[in-house]
């Protein structure tokens, strides 16, 4: 008799998903509270290492609430975003803010995983991953479709959080995300464990150095790596190999 096993990484895709489904009504308020509003600066820096031309197709991939979809139509004239998560009740709450800023008309949502866009190849002239890259389940996959759905030419963006190098900062920021940063997020939230999943992911991401060999042994070129506010967050910028016509 076969024994029936779970898929493992459409697991880690349902817990991740109900996690995020559970502090969706919390979410943007505590995404600029615990990082005293420089969250919207990091994106702002993100977006503009994309150099995306005007009136460009873009992909927001693990959209969330769309703020990084919302930061690529403030900076690029007729700009025309897809946003796509795997949590329904994000995209949700995405399109609320899309349609109060009055460009419901430039921003699309798609629910889907990562790892499987249902995009044809060479769709996007960019492609955004903001605090996304940690909740991938099969992390290479992602990638790879990230890279497949861009047209040559066109740049792959990731903004993720990483631990700082000096060890004095290092340690007072160790310290404010596993100590602070869960009491108030559960506090905030009432669900104290996503908060606590935060800085828990962050240790155990790959270091700026490996995350920038696996985006070029996935489709990309010439990767730069740019850290933030003292290393705790570092933007991945990376080409698709061609030229843009």
């Amino acid at each position: 008799m076969a024994i029936w096993e779970p898929d493992v990484a459409e697991v880690r895709r349902a817990e991740v998903r109900r996690m995020f489904a559970s502090i969706v009504h919390r979410y943007d308020l505590l995404n600029r509270v615990l990082s005293f509003r420089r969250d919207v600066y990091w994106r702002r820096v993100a977006v503009a290492q994309g150099q995306i031309p005007p009136g460009g197709r873009t992909l927001d991939l693990c959209a969330g609430t769309a703020d990084v979809a919302l930061e690529i139509i403030r900076q690029v004239s007729g700009a025309r975003v897809i946003a796509v998560d795997n949590c329904e009740p994000m995209l949700i709450r995405g399109l609320q803010k899309v349609k109060k800023a009055g460009v419901a008309g430039q921003i699309r949502f798609v629910a889907a995983p990562a790892e499987m866009l249902p995009f044809a190849d060479e769709t996007f002239d960019g492609a955004f991953v903001a605090f996304g890259v940690r909740n991938i389940a099969d992390r290479r996959q992602g990638l790879k479709e990230m890279a497949r759905v861009l047209r040559p030419g066109g740049r792959g963006v990731i903004l993720e959080f990483s631990t700082p190098a000096s060890p004095l900062f290092g340690s007072l920021y160790h310290f404010y995300s596993h100590r602070v940063l869960p009491w108030i997020g559960g506090l905030l939230s009432g669900n104290r464990a996503a908060y606590e999943y935060l800085p828990d992911s962050v240790d155990d991401f790959p270091s700026p150095e490996r995350l920038q060999a696996l985006m070029e042994e996935t489709g990309f070129f010439q990767v730069s790596v740019l850290p933030l506010t003292h290393g705790i967050v570092t933007i991945h910028r990376g080409s698709k190999a061609g030229h843009r016509g």
